[in-house]
């Protein structure tokens, strides 16, 4: 391990530095993977804009997080929350809370983006430092509000009303975010897919869950359990409800 910590910055890196003093005292061509990349999912108020692939897709990488590394591709509301896992050869992965690799990176500091590039993925190069993801703030005031807004979103997806309901102790902006991130799940679903008897939504149900987010479908009720405090992490994303409504159909 520590011989790739003593390699210099390379073609594709990320400029995360050990602290902001260390940054402001060295140029980038002497910063080493060991100011990048302290230690996984590292605590430092840092974020790093990229683009990638020949469509020249943008992103940005925040480690501001203690235990998750937060990934917002431009032009999309969704926030991912990733979590690190160290490969044999010193690369790091960070999977979603599917298990799907969205990003990896070499002992070198290469970095390669999957997700919306496709299977093989795309390389990234870096385009400097950017601001960090704040936590979910968006809400209509209160839950009520929140959840009347929501409603509009599920509408294309059901001939008859579905009903939303969350437990009056949850914040109104994680509420909001849960909710957002069902409807865009549901969004990725096949054509036409819930239009058969046994797919068809009646309720989502938004509720606290105590140790991580959670995702049931089960007699057209889909249930998201949401853990407050814990920012984009404690909800599940998207593909978390997609995997839930169409698993083994």
């Amino acid at each position: 391990m520590l011989s790739w910590l003593s390699c210099t910055f390379m073609v594709f890196g990320l400029l995360f530095a050990g602290s902001a003093t260390a940054q402001t005292q060295k140029r980038t061509s002497d910063l080493t993977l060991n100011d990048m990349f302290a230690s996984p999912n590292a605590a430092a108020a840092q974020a790093v804009s990229f683009s990638a692939g020949p469509n020249n897709i943008r992103f940005v990488l925040d480690r501001s997080q203690p235990r998750v590394v937060l990934l917002r591709f431009e032009g999309d509301p969704e926030v991912w929350a990733l979590t690190s896992q160290w490969g044999p050869r010193g690369d790091e992965f960070l999977r979603n809370d599917i298990g799907e690799v969205i990003v990896r990176i070499t002992t070198l500091g290469g970095v390669t983006v999957y997700g919306p590039l496709g299977t093989n993925g795309g390389l990234a190069a870096s385009e400097g430092r950017a601001k960090t993801l704040s936590a979910p703030v968006r809400s209509e005031g209160n839950l009520q509000a929140t959840l009347e807004k929501a409603l509009r979103w599920f509408d294309k997806f059901s001939s008859r009303n579905i009903r939303v309901e969350a437990s009056g102790a949850l914040p109104p902006a994680l509420v909001h975010e849960a909710l957002e991130r069902a409807a865009q799940g549901m969004s990725r679903a096949p054509r036409g897919y819930f239009g058969r008897p046994e797919r068809r939504v009646k309720l989502i149900r938004v509720q606290r869950s105590f140790d991580r987010p959670s995702v049931r479908w089960q007699s057209g009720v889909l249930t998201i359990g949401v853990v407050p405090g814990a920012g984009y992490a404690g909800r599940p994303s998207s593909a978390a409800v997609l995997l839930a409504l169409t698993k083994g159909k």
